[in-house]
């Protein structure tokens, strides 16, 4: 077509019904490989399994009468993880439904065997691309949030901490060497290198943290015993409490020991496999939240084809 002769509407009124279910079939397509990368509904998270059934109440009431951070970010944490808990399946589930009803009435409309009811299907679209965008959008934001700030427990059993009663408590922020202390001269003494004051949690690892290489299995932490990792050991408990800036004192190993490490280190890579699924699992959401848009618009040109004769 030359452009002088192009024309958007009638590029539009021509096209719709394909561009209906492209993004119909898009959103489909889409939804298929969250759901099977989803980290919640496919049980990849540690404890996720039981965040429908806190009682997020009991955890409100303690803070009010308590007013101290601990609380208040337990109180949220339970309230974050109850939310991303039903967004997951309700907004997956949804747009699974809407897609394939979508799909279908798209291809009804592109074999031109379903033309009475094109005002029918172009407002079903238009409400199921507002829908579908809506709830999609949230989950992203609930996810994101969940993945990149709060903290996450391994899956490697030598790994992780266990707290009284024997919950597993979260994984330890390490850095690239996977040191979590430092040597501190000017104190003698050993510090967390994550610790931030009054940053109740900083000292742990987040769930975007699991994909690094720290988090997973190195062959030289494994292989070489007689290297730093097995002779400078720190206890993992040092740096659990919020308030533990200043961890020890180890007389005659600051020329040896300028860090710190875990005893043992992950024997697996399925700290990276979460990571990558719950990943792509948001990847996908965005692809779905920019169909739902399309969905919308063009569900919207088809429910108006049928008056004006588009």
């Amino acid at each position: 077509m030359d452009k002088k002769d192009f024309n958007l509407s009638q590029f539009i009124s021509s096209y719709t019904r394909e561009f209906f279910l492209a993004f119909s079939g898009a959103i489909l397509i889409f939804t298929i490989i969250s759901i099977c990368c989803a980290p919640i509904i496919n049980g990849d998270i540690i404890g996720a399994s039981f965040w429908k059934d806190q009682n997020c109440k009991l955890k409100e009431d303690i803070y009010k009468s308590n007013k101290k951070e601990t609380y208040e970010k337990d109180m949220n944490l339970c309230k974050r993880q109850k939310a991303i808990y039903g967004l997951e399946y309700s907004s997956l589930i949804i747009d699974l439904i809407f897609g394939f009803i979508c799909t279908i009435l798209g291809f009804l409309h592109y074999f031109d065997v379903a033309k009475p009811f094109e005002k029918i299907s172009g407002l079903i679209g238009l409400v199921s691309g507002i829908i579908e965008f809506i709830l999609t959008l949230v989950y992203i934001c609930y996810s994101g949030y969940i993945f990149t700030n709060d903290a996450t427990k391994g899956f490697d059993e030598t790994y992780k901490f266990t707290l009284s009663g024997g919950s597993p408590g979260p994984l330890l922020k390490l850095n690239k060497d996977g040191a979590f202390a430092e040597w501190d001269d000017s104190k003698g003494q050993y510090k967390c290198i994550f610790y931030r004051e009054g940053k109740v949690g900083s000292n742990h690892a987040t769930y975007s943290d699991l994909g690094k290489k720290q988090y997973n299995y190195e062959k030289k932490r494994h292989y070489n015993p007689e290297s730093k990792y097995s002779s400078c050991i720190g206890d993992y408990p040092l740096c659990e409490g919020a308030n533990q800036y200043i961890l020890y004192s180890l007389t005659g190993h600051k020329s040896e020991c300028n860090y710190l490490y875990l005893e043992k280190a992950a024997k697996g890579f399925e700290n990276k496999y979460v990571f990558d699924r719950w990943v792509s699992t948001i990847i996908f959401s965005c692809f779905i939240l920019v169909c739902c848009i399309g969905l919308a618009i063009f569900g919207f040109f088809l429910f108006k084809s049928n008056n004006s004769g588009m």
